[in-house]
């Protein structure tokens, strides 16, 4: 059996602006199991958290908190990190991303991964690889494919920006959305 995870992030790579950056990954044996949440997004617009109200922000994470899947996110304080050292850019977003990678590959159920992350524009496609790759050697896990994905495109990308979003949100504002699928969240770092 091959699982997935899928990843997404929330928030902004400088200095200024909002004052936290999430990474989030759903970890998942089948995505077949996300159906029933994913037909909650609509068809012909990309649905995140962000252009979500927060009605929907909460229906959202209340059909996924019926579903089985695994989360990990990783909430960095972008001037203030628990490191001291703040980063920014790319660095930043490489960073947290082989964080999560590593997080997710240590609640994978099974030997056997794919791997999909937003179509962003912070990491090349061959930087992803060779993320990926060395994580999966670290963990002793079977890396099939990583690859980048239009979240548009695909719904287990927008199932996990809902939780980036949820969680970045929660330090940004206060906001305890995330709470609908604490039992859901492996792995919740904040930095």
């Amino acid at each position: 059996m091959t699982g997935l995870i899928a990843i997404d992030e929330s928030g902004d790579l400088g200095s200024h602006g909002i004052k936290y950056f999430a990474i989030a990954a759903i970890v998942m044996l089948r995505p077949r199991n996300l159906k029933k949440t994913a037909n909650l997004l609509p068809k012909d617009t990309e649905r995140k958290w962000h252009n979500s109200l927060p009605q929907v922000r909460e229906e959202v994470l209340s059909a996924m908190s019926t579903l089985r899947f695994n989360a990990v996110y990783t909430v960095v304080d972008k001037n203030n990190p628990s490191d001291h050292h703040p980063v920014y850019g790319n660095e930043l977003y490489e960073k947290i991303l082989r964080e999560v990678v590593s997080d997710a590959m240590d609640v994978l159920q099974c030997r056997d991964t794919n791997i999909l992350l937003d179509g962003c524009r912070f990491i090349s496609v061959d930087r992803l690889r060779a993320i990926c790759t060395e994580e999966a050697k670290r963990h002793g896990v079977n890396l099939k494919n990583a690859d980048k994905a239009k979240s548009d495109q695909n719904k287990c990308i927008q199932l996990a920006d809902f939780i980036a979003g949820a969680s970045r949100a929660r330090f940004e504002y206060g906001d305890t959305s995330i709470e609908v699928i604490r039992d859901k969240i492996s792995i919740a770092r904040r930095r």
